[in-house]
């Protein structure tokens, strides 16, 4: 009777850890769904609003200009896989480079399509690169790769804000708290990550040891705790260990946007309208800002045409420019979108073939 009860009480816990699991499960899939339906209604509403024909007028002027826009979207995402690929160490790295970039291409489709954004999307990366390299240094890589880029974008946004100020008129006492509130959370993201490199912080590791202490750590956490301590381990003393490396790789992000401005600069050319190269540059700053606060929203759907309508807006232009600016990048996006997406389902039928064949050989 004993061990029934034992037995009824261990059935009762798994059912109630599977039902915990599926109402979280559940929850996350209404906030995506919400999110991307949020973000298609003020698309559509801000199409409505600004009159979708004189939109579509200004993308047909574009004809097979599309091409250099998709090209330099796409340049984009080699530079950043050649980061990656560099950031695994050389005696590791012995994956071609179209491996990184498939990996890349995969990852980034994620991100695009889920809620949240880069977390599974690089997952997704370490994992298409799990076959030719571990898995910790495949995430360390992905990891490296991304806080020099974000480091890069910092201080991209910085020297956006800095150029927006010095060339166009900041009276409004809203653009000025806007545009202090940016350099004020950008100084502070330079100075934790700093901070970190310094101390030589793992904050993850750390955070679950503590927590197993007194408990409170899941038991999946506690099994993979020693491989994240050696991923954040990898991350922090890239610097210190492959300093050379580390400036090529930070050149190597630098570069990913300068090719940005590129796309706009080229994208607002086709459009029909004057550009320079220094607004250019203040567009692409401070888009990636409002694709940093709503990285949420899947694809940043809506949220990314209407702030470049109203970027485009307090830089003398109209938010017509500013929202087909946005619909141009976003057929390129969709293009890096679809290669993603076809290298996600190629390597899943590989993964499905050799699991079948398996068995048989």
């Amino acid at each position: 009777m004993q061990s029934e009860s034992i037995l009824e009480s261990g059935l009762r816990a798994t059912e109630n850890k599977r039902n915990s699991r599926s109402k979280k499960t559940t929850l996350l899939l209404w906030v995506h769904g919400t999110a991307f339906v949020l973000g298609c209604a003020l698309l559509a509403l801000v199409l409505y609003w600004l009159g979708y024909r004189v939109i579509v007028e200004s993308l047909t002027r574009i004809g097979w200009g599309f091409l250099p826009i998709i090209a330099l979207n796409v340049a984009r995402h080699f530079l950043r896989a050649l980061s990656m690929y560099l950031a695994v160490p050389a005696e590791y790295r012995t994956f071609k480079y179209r491996n990184a970039v498939a990996a890349r291409f995969g990852g980034e489709a994620v991100s695009f399509l889920t809620f949240t954004g880069p977390f599974l999307g690089d997952a997704t990366k370490a994992l298409l690169l799990k076959k030719d390299v571990s898995l910790t240094h495949g995430a360390s890589a992905v990891l490296i790769d991304n806080v020099l880029y974000y480091l890069s974008v910092v201080l991209m946004i910085l020297a956006g804000v800095g150029a927006y100020a010095y060339y166009f008129e900041t009276n409004g006492s809203g653009m000025r708290d806007i545009l202090s509130g940016i350099v004020a959370v950008s100084v502070v993201v330079i100075g934790v990550l700093a901070a970190a490199i310094r101390f030589r912080v793992t904050p993850l590791s750390g955070m679950i040891e503590r927590l197993g202490k007194r408990g409170l750590a899941p038991g999946f956490l506690l099994r993979i705790h020693a491989e994240i301590h050696k991923v954040e381990t990898n991350v922090v003393q890239f610097y210190y260990q492959r300093r050379a490396e580390f400036f090529a790789l930070f050149g190597i992000s630098c570069l990913a946007h300068v090719v940005s401005v590129c796309e706009v600069y080229v994208a607002l050319k086709l459009l029909g309208f004057d550009a320079l190269g220094s607004t250019a540059f203040i567009i692409e700053s401070l888009t990636k800002v409002v694709s940093v606060i709503f990285s949420f929203v899947p694809g940043t759907i809506g949220v990314y045409e209407g702030g470049n309508g109203v970027i485009l807006v307090s830089l003398g232009y109209t938010a017509v420019v500013g929202v087909a600016l946005a619909l141009a990048r976003r057929v390129a996006i969709i293009f890096s979108l679809f290669v993603g997406l076809v290298i996600l389902l190629w390597r899943t039928v590989d993964r499905g073939t050799k699991t079948l064949v398996g068995p048989s050989e």
